[in-house]
């Protein structure tokens, strides 16, 4: 993606909708010096604007894009699964947000922006920069594959991290004592990759710890199932290591059968 200048700070932004992304985004680029209208609720008259971006829920970006079109010179919407259909460029924060984040939110994130033209696509990238972002493009073609692998690094994980939270306060164990693990466990996967990072009976082979776990599942079991199978997978796919142990066990074995095959040649001899 190439170096554009910047968006000039009069140009005005108009945030349609009113909840967790929509009002950090205004106070976001607020404070990287554009002209911004909102965040606007549904009862608000749609303002004249150099760019419309619709905070709104997916299915009811079609209707306000017709209704702020004629409003605003460029319409983009900040959907991770939604296609450029009814408006001019995508801008999809790849983070959580709870609503309460300050402006500097967005410094160092990536942002999947695309654009249906080359123009509405730079403006994408221009904005994105200027929240301090790092813009990456995701065309329609792959934007589900890219929205489900976002649900999977966040939302499933809470899931999961639910369970255990669940499973542990039955064993008398607080959340924050698990925080650690997990921690460390993502900054494992960022720097190595999820074969490299795993760890535990599943990584070992220990069949027999992982069927006291299931047991101890309770109500989660259906879900420890699909995840060991998953993990299964992961674990197979990590190279064979030949530990010294093992080589010793190796050597050793070799030498048994050695020894073995001279006994029977001798005996075969005497006889």
């Amino acid at each position: 993606m190439h170096s554009t200048p910047a968006l000039a700070p009069e140009t005005s932004i108009a945030i349609v909708g009113a909840g967790r992304l929509g009002g950090v985004l205004a106070r976001a680029l607020r404070a990287a010096g554009f002209v911004v209208i909102g965040p606007l609720r549904r009862e608000d008259r749609a303002p004249d604007a150099d760019i419309a971006l619709l905070c709104v829920p997916d299915s009811a970006i079609p209707a306000v894009a017709f209704a702020v079109r004629p409003h605003a010179r460029l319409i983009a919407h900040v959907s991770g699964a939604t296609p450029l259909t009814d408006v001019d460029f995508s801008l999809h924060p790849l983070q959580t947000f709870t609503g309460k984040e300050s402006a500097e939110v967005f410094r160092g994130i990536g942002v999947a922006i695309d654009g249906r033209t080359p123009e509405a696509l730079e403006v994408a990238e221009q904005l994105a920069r200027a929240l301090g972002a790092n813009p990456f493009r995701v065309d329609d073609a792959h934007r589900a594959e890219y929205h489900a692998a976002a649900s999977f690094a966040s939302n499933f994980v809470l899931t999961v991290l639910d369970a255990a939270e669940h499973l542990a306060k039955d064993a008398g164990v607080d959340r924050a004592h698990l925080a650690p693990l997990v921690r460390q466990t993502v900054d494992n996967w960022a720097a190595s990759g999820a074969v490299a990072a795993l760890t535990g009976p599943i990584a070992r082979g220990d069949e027999a710890t992982v069927a006291r776990q299931r047991a101890a599942s309770a109500d989660y079991q259906d879900l420890f199932d699909a995840l060991a199978t998953a993990t299964r997978a992961v674990a197979g796919r990590a190279p064979h290591v030949t530990t010294p142990d093992a080589t010793a066990d190796t050597t050793a074995d070799h030498a048994a059968t050695a020894t073995a095959d001279q006994a029977a040649t001798t005996e075969e001899s005497e006889a």
